[in-house]
């Protein structure tokens, strides 16, 4: 059984004590709170990206029993378009790499769709707004 657990913390470079609006993930809009958006945006990306785990690089960390962690970072653009991905220097660059371009691919088929994610918002303006996306797993 496949022991897989992801956290998604939404974070922003804007000051903290400045009230923004989290980002809106597409099916998500019935939510008012950042709490909610934040967890319901997880829930939604999670379900995207858990197909797409299937048969790829990281069943080998899985089938040795490896523990790992990533860290990986996207920003939402107030334009609502992901762009800037990257991932923390102790996350593994390849298994880092698969993930960043399997959420480029959820994002882009969004989209196509013409489901944009409702950038952040704050004073009236969208805003820029850094995802920080962490995947443990264990094996």
């Amino acid at each position: 059984m496949k022991n897989l657990f992801l956290l998604i913390t939404l974070s922003t470079f804007c000051f903290a004590q400045e009230s923004i609006k989290y980002p809106v993930f597409p099916g998500c809009n019935k939510y008012k709170t950042n709490e909610e958006l934040s967890k319901c945006f997880s829930e939604k990306l999670w379900y995207e990206l858990n197909d797409q785990t299937k048969d790829s690089g990281e069943d080998f960390y899985k089938e040795n029993k490896l523990a790992h962690d990533l860290t990986l970072y996207f920003t939402v653009k107030k334009d609502g378009k992901v762009a800037s991905y990257s991932f923390s220097k102790d996350s593994d660059a390849l298994i880092s790499t698969t993930y960043l371009k399997r959420i480029s691919k959820v994002f882009k088929y969004y989209e196509q769709k013409g489901k944009n994610i409702i950038p952040a918002y704050q004073n009236n303006k969208y805003k820029d707004f850094i995802v920080t996306f962490k995947v443990k797993y264990e094996g």
